[in-house]
Parts: structure tokens; sequence; C-alpha cells
């Protein structure tokens, strides 16, 4: 949903849907207050309702709003969660409003980036810049310490209800909603994830978005163009358009996800070869690594030393066993790991080029030894 309403005191701006997606793209949000700003109007409301999005679009749009010369309201009609947890706080809290069955979630930021080590580093940075602007802004608008702040940015998704909102001074007061929602409370909201939540507002709000004047007519080609999409075409229907943009984000989001579950589990792996922790504790530090994130975990394996293994000093290892050089140069990680692990602990120390040409060709990424 996407609308500009101009009414006789003030402007009125009401954006549903996903941070980045078509219609709370952070160019059609500037676009917007750039107009109500060209009309005269000194007085903006924002209503909002979003399951999160892009952490890029999201400061921008934190920061859009923020700027705004004038009195601004912002009004959570449904769900503030992710990215919309922080835009929320562009106004002061006495002008943040929340409906009285709305919800509020806080995590750490996420994203994806593709390209070389550096690139990857570079966002990662950037990532981490935006985390810690956030917890600034958090801190300052609740007077909790750091502790407290950095524990909703430990990888799990924190939910809170209007009252919790306003006992925390992250919004001002509650409002009557439109729609009231049974059972959707913050342990509802954990289960189910923000995207189900989000969809139960909407499913509610029906009535209420069939009312509204929607955006301009969708540029269909510059959707397609802008968004990469392969499923539709100029003459598929604006839901569609729209169906196919969503699902491309969240295609996006999961990937990020899998791509550092790959970086973990592969950071967890040469931790093993190393001999700092065993096989049987893979899964958990697997688990440790995804709540807690990679540099994390690396910092604790950076800080262990290697376990020798009695085993191995009684009995030798199986690198012992018979196997020629040749056979050896096609032995893959996965081949080290099962007919030679000794050795393949060893590697990291004696040959590092060829433990990192195995580790690169098994993970696609080189490991840090």
């Amino acid at each position: 949903m996407f609308k500009v309403e101009k009414l006789a005191d003030k402007a009125v701006l009401t954006i549903y849907g996903y941070v980045g997606g078509y219609y709370m793209d952070y160019r059609n949000v500037a676009a917007a207050i750039e107009e109500v700003k060209q009309t005269g109007y000194n007085k903006l409301d924002f209503r909002m309702h979003t399951y999160g999005g892009s952490v890029f679009d999201g400061n921008l749009i934190y920061n859009f709003l923020s700027g705004f010369d004038g009195e601004l309201n912002i009004y959570i009609d449904g769900v503030a969660a992710s990215m919309g947890f922080i835009i929320m706080l562009a106004a002061p809290v006495e002008n943040v409003h929340i409906a009285e069955n709305g919800l509020g979630m806080c995590h750490s930021p996420s994203g994806g980036a593709n390209g070389t080590a550096k690139d990857l580093e570079q966002a990662a940075n950037l990532l981490r810049l935006l985390e810690k602007n956030f917890k600034a802004v958090l801190k300052e608008r609740t007077g909790k310490t750091d502790d407290e702040i950095e524990s909703w940015f430990d990888g799990s998704d924190y939910w809170f209800d209007a009252d919790q909102l306003i006992e925390m001074r992250l919004v001002g007061s509650k409002f009557k909603p439109k729609e009231n929602i049974q059972s959707l409370d913050t342990d509802t909201a954990s289960a189910i994830g923000a995207r189900a939540t989000y969809e139960r507002f909407a499913a509610l709000t029906t009535t209420q978005k069939t009312q509204l004047n929607s955006k301009a007519e969708m540029n269909k080609a510059e959707m397609i163009t802008r968004y990469d999409l392969t499923s539709v075409t100029a003459e598929s229907t604006d839901e569609e358009i729209l169906a196919a943009i969503d699902a491309k984000m969240q295609a996006k989001d999961d990937a990020a996800k899998a791509e550092r579950k790959k970086a973990i589990v592969a950071a967890v792996d040469v931790a093993i070869a190393a001999g700092k922790i065993t096989k049987e504790q893979k899964s958990d530090y697997v688990a440790r690594g995804e709540k807690l994130g990679l540099d994390d975990l690396n910092g604790i394996f950076a800080d262990m030393q290697k376990a020798d293994s009695i085993i191995s000093h009684i009995k030798g290892d199986k690198a012992g066993l018979p196997s020629s050089s040749a056979e050896r140069k096609a032995w893959t990680w996965d081949d080290y790991q099962s007919k030679a692990p000794g050795d393949l602990e060893a590697m990291a120390e004696t040959d590092p080029e060829q433990f990192k040409a195995l580790y690169k060709a098994e993970y696609g990424v080189e490991p840090e030894v």
C-alpha cells in the first residue's frame, strides 16, 4: 500500500510492505516527502506496517523522516519489525503511536553481498557500523545500559507489545485499532515469524486497502529491470509483479542466511582440522556461531589452543596407513577428513597453501589460518 493524502492541516503518507520493496522503496519515500515539502506542509503523519527488509533502504528512510523540517508523527498500524523497529524511532517518542494490538520486533541487521573478498569485508563492516548506530539510537531513546541493548542483537528476534514499547519509551501512546486480531501476542509472533505476523494484520485490513487510492500506475518494465525479475512480464498484473518482488527479496534474504551458515560451518571445520574442537562438538559450535556471528566465533577459536589427542600418541593416526604420494595428490578435503584427519590437522601449519587450496575447493572461500 502506498498513499499520500493532502489534508487541510497536514499530509499523511501511508506505506505498508517490505522495506526496499516496491512501495517502501527509499526513492518513493524520498519523493513523497519532497512533494509534501514542496506543497508547503509543515506537518506530516507517517503510517506504516512492515515486517522489515533492506537495512540500507531502511536506514535511508529513517534519515529522510528524521530530517523532515516540521512536525512528524509516526503511526504503527500493525507491525514495526526489523528495520521498521528502527524507522519508528525517526520521530520523538511523544510523536510515535501504535495500535493497541500492534507489535514491534528488534534483531541484528543482516544483508548479503557479492563480489571479491574485499567486497564482502566492506559489506560486513558497513553492517557493523549500521548496527552500532542503531544501538546508539536505542540506548539514547530508552536509557538502557549497553549490555541491555546488546542483548537485543544476539541473533534472536525480540518481540514487544504496545505496552512494553511505551514502558521502554520507544513509543509514546496507543490508539484503537481498526481491526482486532485475536490471539496474536509476542509469543505467537515469535513462533510464526515477522512475515506471517505482518500477513495476519494485512489480511484483516483488506477492506481498508480497497478504499485507498494506490500509488500512480506501476511502471512494470522499470520494476522488472530494477529487481531483475524473470517470472513476470510487462503484461503481468500489478499483484503478480509485487508478488515476484516479494519472492525475490525473500530469496535474497534466504541466500544471505545460507551464505552465513556456510561460512560458519567452514570456520568450525577449520577449528576441527586444527584440533581445537572435536567432530562431536561441531553442531554445538555451528549453533553458537549462528547466534553470536562469524566474527565472535572466530574470536573464540583464535583464543583456543590445539588439543593433543592421547589416542593419536598411543596408536598413531590413520595417516600412518599406506598411501602413495600420487594417490594423495588426488585427495579432497573429505578424503583427508575420513582417511587422514591427523595429516589434515597438521597441514594447516606444515603446508598452509595446500590446506587453503583443499579448503577453498570444498567451501568456495579461503580459511583463516
